[in-house]
Protein backbone atom coordinates (compact mmCIF):
# COMPACT_ATOMS: atom_id res chain seq x y z
CA UNK A 1 0.00 0.00 0.00
CA UNK A 2 1.13 3.56 -0.73
CA UNK A 3 2.32 5.40 1.97
CA UNK A 4 1.09 8.94 2.00
CA UNK A 5 2.67 9.68 5.28
CA UNK A 6 5.87 8.30 7.42
CA UNK A 7 3.11 7.40 10.47
CA UNK A 8 -0.02 6.40 8.28
CA UNK A 9 0.26 3.27 10.50
CA UNK A 10 0.85 4.59 13.95
CA UNK A 11 -1.56 4.70 16.88
CA UNK A 12 0.41 7.56 18.47
CA UNK A 13 0.06 8.36 22.48
CA UNK A 14 -0.59 11.94 22.28
CA UNK A 15 -0.63 12.56 26.13
CA UNK A 16 3.27 13.91 26.39
CA UNK A 17 1.88 16.14 23.83
CA UNK A 18 -0.84 17.59 25.53
CA UNK A 19 1.21 17.47 28.89
CA UNK A 20 4.15 19.79 27.22
CA UNK A 21 1.35 22.38 25.87
CA UNK A 22 -0.25 22.37 29.33
CA UNK A 23 2.50 23.17 31.31
CA UNK A 24 3.45 25.88 29.40
CA UNK A 25 -0.15 27.45 29.75
CA UNK A 26 -1.07 29.87 32.50
CA UNK A 27 -4.57 28.44 33.23
CA UNK A 28 -6.22 26.23 35.70
CA UNK A 29 -5.11 22.90 33.71
CA UNK A 30 -1.52 24.57 33.60
CA UNK A 31 -1.17 24.26 37.64
CA UNK A 32 -3.83 21.11 38.03
CA UNK A 33 -1.95 19.01 35.06
CA UNK A 34 -3.20 15.76 34.08
CA UNK A 35 -3.15 13.30 36.93
CA UNK A 36 -1.29 9.59 36.07
CA UNK A 37 -3.86 7.60 37.90
CA UNK A 38 -5.84 5.87 35.36
CA UNK A 39 -9.80 5.79 35.55
CA UNK A 40 -11.38 2.20 35.24
CA UNK A 41 -14.86 3.18 35.00
CA UNK A 42 -17.21 5.70 32.97
CA UNK A 43 -19.03 6.36 36.46
CA UNK A 44 -16.15 6.41 38.81
CA UNK A 45 -16.54 7.44 42.45
CA UNK A 46 -14.05 8.50 45.26
CA UNK A 47 -14.86 8.84 48.69
CA UNK A 48 -14.15 12.32 50.73
CA UNK A 49 -13.94 12.13 54.32
CA UNK A 50 -13.66 14.99 57.05
CA UNK A 51 -13.19 15.13 60.72
CA UNK A 52 -16.08 15.29 63.70
CA UNK A 53 -16.92 18.89 64.19
CA UNK A 54 -16.76 20.29 67.71
CA UNK A 55 -19.27 23.01 66.82
CA UNK A 56 -22.94 23.45 66.15
CA UNK A 57 -25.57 26.00 66.10
CA UNK A 58 -28.68 26.84 68.85
CA UNK A 59 -31.93 25.85 67.19
CA UNK A 60 -34.38 28.68 68.78
CA UNK A 61 -33.74 30.94 70.88
CA UNK A 62 -33.24 31.12 74.79
CA UNK A 63 -33.79 32.90 77.88
CA UNK A 64 -31.19 33.35 80.62
CA UNK A 65 -33.04 30.94 82.30
CA UNK A 66 -33.92 28.22 80.18
CA UNK A 67 -31.47 24.97 80.31
CA UNK A 68 -32.70 22.83 77.82
CA UNK A 69 -31.41 23.98 74.23
CA UNK A 70 -32.14 22.50 70.64
CA UNK A 71 -29.05 22.22 68.59
CA UNK A 72 -28.89 21.72 64.39
CA UNK A 73 -30.34 18.41 63.91
CA UNK A 74 -28.33 15.61 63.69
CA UNK A 75 -25.75 17.24 66.26
CA UNK A 76 -26.86 15.93 69.27
CA UNK A 77 -24.16 13.24 68.84
CA UNK A 78 -21.37 15.28 69.26
CA UNK A 79 -22.62 16.22 72.75
CA UNK A 80 -21.48 14.26 76.18
CA UNK A 81 -22.80 14.27 79.49
CA UNK A 82 -20.24 16.56 81.29
CA UNK A 83 -18.91 18.56 78.61
CA UNK A 84 -18.33 21.93 78.50
CA UNK A 85 -19.44 24.06 76.07
CA UNK A 86 -19.43 27.88 75.46
CA UNK A 87 -22.29 30.34 73.70
CA UNK A 88 -20.72 33.78 73.55
CA UNK A 89 -19.33 34.60 76.31
CA UNK A 90 -20.75 32.13 78.31
CA UNK A 91 -19.67 28.52 79.57
CA UNK A 92 -22.79 26.08 79.85
CA UNK A 93 -22.10 22.38 81.44
CA UNK A 94 -24.15 19.66 79.78
CA UNK A 95 -26.14 17.71 82.15
CA UNK A 96 -28.28 15.38 79.53
CA UNK A 97 -28.51 14.70 76.08
CA UNK A 98 -31.77 13.26 74.21
CA UNK A 99 -31.64 13.25 70.34
CA UNK A 100 -31.00 16.87 69.41
CA UNK A 101 -32.16 18.81 72.69
CA UNK A 102 -28.94 19.31 75.19
CA UNK A 103 -29.59 19.89 79.12
CA UNK A 104 -26.99 22.60 80.13
CA UNK A 105 -26.36 24.22 83.31
CA UNK A 106 -25.96 27.17 83.46
CA UNK A 107 -22.94 30.62 83.69
CA UNK A 108 -20.64 27.21 84.50
CA UNK A 109 -17.58 28.33 86.52
CA UNK A 110 -18.58 31.84 87.18
CA UNK A 111 -19.43 32.80 84.08
CA UNK A 112 -22.61 34.97 83.42
CA UNK A 113 -25.55 33.72 81.85
CA UNK A 114 -26.70 35.52 78.85
CA UNK A 115 -29.98 35.33 76.58
CA UNK A 116 -28.74 33.16 73.39
CA UNK A 117 -29.87 33.90 70.15
CA UNK A 118 -31.15 32.01 67.47
CA UNK A 119 -28.57 30.17 65.51
CA UNK A 120 -25.79 31.07 67.99
CA UNK A 121 -22.83 28.86 67.39
CA UNK A 122 -21.91 26.00 70.11
CA UNK A 123 -18.43 25.42 70.48
CA UNK A 124 -17.47 21.87 71.91
CA UNK A 125 -14.30 22.89 74.23
CA UNK A 126 -14.42 19.62 76.16
CA UNK A 127 -15.52 16.66 77.05
CA UNK A 128 -13.95 15.57 79.92
CA UNK A 129 -14.29 11.36 81.07
CA UNK A 130 -14.73 10.04 84.37
CA UNK A 131 -12.06 8.10 86.04
CA UNK A 132 -12.62 4.30 85.43
CA UNK A 133 -15.27 4.94 83.08
CA UNK A 134 -17.10 2.35 80.54
CA UNK A 135 -16.56 1.74 77.05
CA UNK A 136 -17.47 5.40 74.70
CA UNK A 137 -19.77 5.80 72.09
CA UNK A 138 -19.26 4.76 68.72
CA UNK A 139 -18.44 8.14 66.63
CA UNK A 140 -17.61 7.18 63.37
CA UNK A 141 -19.57 8.31 60.27
CA UNK A 142 -19.59 7.03 56.45
CA UNK A 143 -17.57 8.54 54.35
CA UNK A 144 -18.86 11.02 51.84
CA UNK A 145 -19.16 9.02 48.25
CA UNK A 146 -19.02 11.14 45.36
CA UNK A 147 -19.27 9.96 41.92
CA UNK A 148 -18.52 11.73 38.31
CA UNK A 149 -18.76 10.54 34.96
CA UNK A 150 -16.21 10.00 32.25
CA UNK A 151 -16.32 12.61 29.08
CA UNK A 152 -14.88 12.01 25.39
CA UNK A 153 -12.98 14.52 23.40
CA UNK A 154 -12.30 14.17 19.59
CA UNK A 155 -10.58 16.40 17.47
CA UNK A 156 -9.97 16.41 12.98
CA UNK A 157 -7.08 17.15 11.32
CA UNK A 158 -6.95 16.75 7.68
CA UNK A 159 -4.75 18.88 4.86
CA UNK A 160 -5.02 18.00 1.16
CA UNK A 161 -2.59 15.63 -0.80
CA UNK A 162 -1.12 18.82 -2.59
CA UNK A 163 -0.58 20.01 1.34
CA UNK A 164 1.18 17.23 2.32
CA UNK A 165 3.20 16.86 -0.82
CA UNK A 166 4.98 20.82 -0.28
CA UNK A 167 6.38 22.77 2.47
CA UNK A 168 4.33 25.50 3.90
CA UNK A 169 6.27 28.46 5.71
CA UNK A 170 9.02 26.07 6.51
CA UNK A 171 6.35 23.17 7.60
CA UNK A 172 7.77 19.78 6.78
CA UNK A 173 4.74 17.62 7.62
CA UNK A 174 1.75 19.57 7.63
CA UNK A 175 -0.46 16.61 8.83
CA UNK A 176 1.31 16.46 12.20
CA UNK A 177 0.97 20.43 12.49
CA UNK A 178 -2.79 20.23 12.03
CA UNK A 179 -2.82 17.55 14.62
CA UNK A 180 -0.57 19.72 17.15
CA UNK A 181 -2.80 22.87 16.68
CA UNK A 182 -5.81 20.34 17.54
CA UNK A 183 -4.03 19.28 20.49
CA UNK A 184 -3.49 22.66 21.84
CA UNK A 185 -7.70 23.30 20.93
CA UNK A 186 -7.86 19.57 23.35
CA UNK A 187 -6.06 21.52 25.83
CA UNK A 188 -8.46 24.79 25.94
CA UNK A 189 -10.76 22.24 26.09
CA UNK A 190 -10.21 20.23 29.12
CA UNK A 191 -9.47 23.80 30.75
CA UNK A 192 -12.96 24.70 30.31
CA UNK A 193 -14.04 21.16 31.62
CA UNK A 194 -12.11 21.83 34.55
CA UNK A 195 -13.83 25.33 35.21
CA UNK A 196 -17.46 24.79 33.61
CA UNK A 197 -18.20 21.24 33.13
CA UNK A 198 -21.13 19.51 34.02
CA UNK A 199 -21.68 16.29 35.61
CA UNK A 200 -24.63 14.47 32.76
CA UNK A 201 -24.89 10.69 33.27
CA UNK A 202 -25.63 10.45 29.35
CA UNK A 203 -27.94 8.11 27.44
CA UNK A 204 -29.25 6.91 24.04
CA UNK A 205 -28.01 10.28 21.60
CA UNK A 206 -27.16 11.84 24.89
CA UNK A 207 -23.18 12.26 25.75
CA UNK A 208 -21.67 11.71 29.24
CA UNK A 209 -20.17 14.55 30.53
CA UNK A 210 -17.93 15.34 33.36
CA UNK A 211 -18.61 17.96 36.00
CA UNK A 212 -15.58 20.77 37.33
CA UNK A 213 -14.66 22.64 40.18
CA UNK A 214 -18.18 25.26 39.66
CA UNK A 215 -20.37 22.61 39.43
CA UNK A 216 -19.29 20.54 42.44
CA UNK A 217 -19.05 23.95 44.78
CA UNK A 218 -22.47 24.68 43.43
CA UNK A 219 -23.43 20.95 43.94
CA UNK A 220 -21.90 20.70 47.83
CA UNK A 221 -23.10 24.23 48.59
CA UNK A 222 -19.69 25.05 48.96
CA UNK A 223 -19.30 28.91 51.11
CA UNK A 224 -19.83 31.80 49.00
CA UNK A 225 -20.04 35.68 48.80
CA UNK A 226 -22.30 37.90 46.77
CA UNK A 227 -20.36 40.86 45.79
CA UNK A 228 -22.84 42.68 44.19
CA UNK A 229 -21.02 44.02 41.61
CA UNK A 230 -17.99 45.55 44.34
CA UNK A 231 -14.13 45.14 43.59
CA UNK A 232 -12.88 42.55 45.65
CA UNK A 233 -11.80 43.77 49.33
CA UNK A 234 -9.02 42.06 51.83
CA UNK A 235 -11.94 41.34 53.27
CA UNK A 236 -14.19 39.60 51.41
CA UNK A 237 -10.97 36.90 50.97
CA UNK A 238 -10.42 36.83 54.31
CA UNK A 239 -13.95 36.14 55.21
CA UNK A 240 -14.12 33.12 52.75
CA UNK A 241 -11.01 31.58 53.86
CA UNK A 242 -11.81 31.96 57.23
CA UNK A 243 -15.15 29.98 56.40
CA UNK A 244 -13.19 27.43 54.72
CA UNK A 245 -10.92 27.36 57.84
CA UNK A 246 -13.75 26.77 59.90
CA UNK A 247 -15.21 24.01 58.17
CA UNK A 248 -11.57 22.35 58.38
CA UNK A 249 -10.16 22.77 54.88
CA UNK A 250 -7.75 25.16 53.78
CA UNK A 251 -7.05 27.51 50.99
CA UNK A 252 -4.12 27.50 48.87
CA UNK A 253 -5.45 28.64 45.48
CA UNK A 254 -7.07 31.84 44.41
CA UNK A 255 -8.23 31.51 40.96
CA UNK A 256 -9.58 34.84 39.03
CA UNK A 257 -9.71 36.23 35.49
CA UNK A 258 -7.64 39.51 34.65
CA UNK A 259 -9.69 42.13 36.25
CA UNK A 260 -10.26 40.07 39.24
CA UNK A 261 -6.05 39.73 39.29
CA UNK A 262 -5.96 43.53 38.62
CA UNK A 263 -8.30 44.17 41.87
CA UNK A 264 -5.96 41.84 43.98
CA UNK A 265 -3.05 43.64 43.41
CA UNK A 266 -4.48 47.00 44.34
CA UNK A 267 -4.75 45.83 47.25
CA UNK A 268 -1.08 46.42 47.60
CA UNK A 269 -2.00 50.10 48.23
CA UNK A 270 -3.90 49.89 51.62
CA UNK A 271 -0.79 47.85 52.66
CA UNK A 272 -1.96 44.48 53.56
CA UNK A 273 -0.49 41.85 54.65
CA UNK A 274 0.43 40.55 51.09
CA UNK A 275 3.88 39.37 49.67
CA UNK A 276 4.37 41.34 46.49
CA UNK A 277 7.00 41.07 43.23
CA UNK A 278 7.85 43.85 42.31
CA UNK A 279 9.29 44.98 38.33
CA UNK A 280 10.09 47.94 36.89
CA UNK A 281 6.62 49.07 36.72
CA UNK A 282 3.85 48.89 39.10
CA UNK A 283 3.56 45.52 41.22
CA UNK A 284 1.50 42.41 40.98
CA UNK A 285 0.24 40.13 44.12
CA UNK A 286 1.40 36.44 43.64
CA UNK A 287 0.78 35.37 47.52
CA UNK A 288 -2.34 36.75 49.49
CA UNK A 289 -1.78 35.53 53.27
CA UNK A 290 -4.55 35.62 55.39
CA UNK A 291 -5.53 37.53 58.60
CA UNK A 292 -6.11 34.55 60.46
CA UNK A 293 -2.89 33.92 63.14
CA UNK A 294 -1.24 31.40 61.85
CA UNK A 295 -3.15 31.61 58.35
CA UNK A 296 -3.63 30.30 55.09
CA UNK A 297 -1.35 31.38 52.23
CA UNK A 298 -2.79 31.27 48.93
CA UNK A 299 -1.39 31.81 45.42
CA UNK A 300 -2.98 34.00 43.12
CA UNK A 301 -3.49 32.01 39.78
CA UNK A 302 -4.72 34.57 36.62
CA UNK A 303 -6.73 32.02 34.33
CA UNK A 304 -8.15 34.25 31.17
CA UNK A 305 -11.23 31.63 30.69
CA UNK A 306 -12.18 31.39 34.60
CA UNK A 307 -15.34 33.56 34.71
CA UNK A 308 -14.68 37.23 34.71
CA UNK A 309 -17.59 38.00 37.18
CA UNK A 310 -15.86 35.27 40.35
CA UNK A 311 -13.63 34.37 42.01
CA UNK A 312 -12.60 30.84 43.18
CA UNK A 313 -10.98 29.95 47.02
CA UNK A 314 -10.27 26.60 47.48
CA UNK A 315 -7.39 23.67 48.44
CA UNK A 316 -5.68 23.07 44.86
CA UNK A 317 -4.83 18.99 46.02
CA UNK A 318 -8.93 18.54 45.67
CA UNK A 319 -8.57 18.68 42.00
CA UNK A 320 -7.66 16.41 39.61
CA UNK A 321 -8.32 15.11 35.98
CA UNK A 322 -7.71 11.57 34.89
CA UNK A 323 -7.77 9.49 31.82
CA UNK A 324 -10.23 6.50 31.34
CA UNK A 325 -7.77 3.06 31.25
CA UNK A 326 -6.36 2.65 27.87
CA UNK A 327 -8.18 6.14 26.44
CA UNK A 328 -5.74 8.51 27.05
CA UNK A 329 -5.13 10.91 23.94
CA UNK A 330 -4.19 9.15 20.66
CA UNK A 331 -4.46 9.50 16.60
CA UNK A 332 -5.11 7.33 14.24
CA UNK A 333 -5.09 7.36 10.47
CA UNK A 334 -8.49 8.21 9.28
CA UNK A 335 -7.77 8.64 5.08
CA UNK A 336 -10.17 7.42 3.02
CA UNK A 337 -9.39 5.71 0.36
CA UNK A 338 -8.92 7.62 -3.33
CA UNK A 339 -9.65 10.64 -1.78
CA UNK A 340 -7.53 13.59 -2.64
CA UNK A 341 -6.68 14.25 1.05
CA UNK A 342 -4.67 12.65 4.40
CA UNK A 343 -6.61 12.47 8.00
CA UNK A 344 -5.99 11.98 11.68
CA UNK A 345 -8.83 11.17 14.35
CA UNK A 346 -8.32 12.24 17.98
CA UNK A 347 -10.01 10.67 20.86
CA UNK A 348 -9.62 10.43 24.05
CA UNK A 349 -11.56 10.14 27.29
CA UNK A 350 -11.28 11.80 30.88
CA UNK A 351 -12.79 12.38 33.93
CA UNK A 352 -12.36 14.93 36.98
CA UNK A 353 -12.41 14.59 40.90
CA UNK A 354 -13.35 17.32 43.03
CA UNK A 355 -13.20 16.37 46.54
CA UNK A 356 -14.23 17.99 49.47
CA UNK A 357 -16.03 20.43 47.64
CA UNK A 358 -17.83 21.41 51.05
CA UNK A 359 -15.03 22.26 53.18
CA UNK A 360 -12.41 23.00 50.86
CA UNK A 361 -13.94 25.31 48.03
CA UNK A 362 -15.67 29.23 48.38
CA UNK A 363 -16.71 31.31 45.76
CA UNK A 364 -17.15 35.16 45.24
CA UNK A 365 -19.60 36.04 43.02
CA UNK A 366 -20.79 39.18 40.88
CA UNK A 367 -17.35 40.79 41.33
CA UNK A 368 -16.84 43.91 39.78
CA UNK A 369 -15.72 43.45 35.62
CA UNK A 370 -13.68 46.35 35.33
CA UNK A 371 -11.07 47.85 37.83
CA UNK A 372 -11.38 51.66 39.09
Amino acid sequence: MLKTYDFQDQIRDLSAGIDLIINDAPTLLGLVGINGEALTQTKYEWMSDNLNSNRSTVNGAKLVSDTSVTVATGDGIKFRVNALIVIGEEYLKVTAVAGDVITVSRGFDGTTAAAIANGAEIRIVARPQLEGAGVGVDEGHDRQVEYNYTQIIERYAQVSGTQQAVRTYNVGNELDYQVQLRLKEMAREFNDWLIYGRRVQGGAGVPRMTGGLLYFAAQKASAKKNLSGAEVAAKDINELMEQVYLRGGNVNTILTNTAGARQISKLADNQIQVQRTDSATGHQISTFVSDITGGNVATVVVDPNFPKNKIALFDRNILSMHALNGRSASDVDASVAGADFVARQIRGEYGIKVKNAAEKIAILENVSLTVS
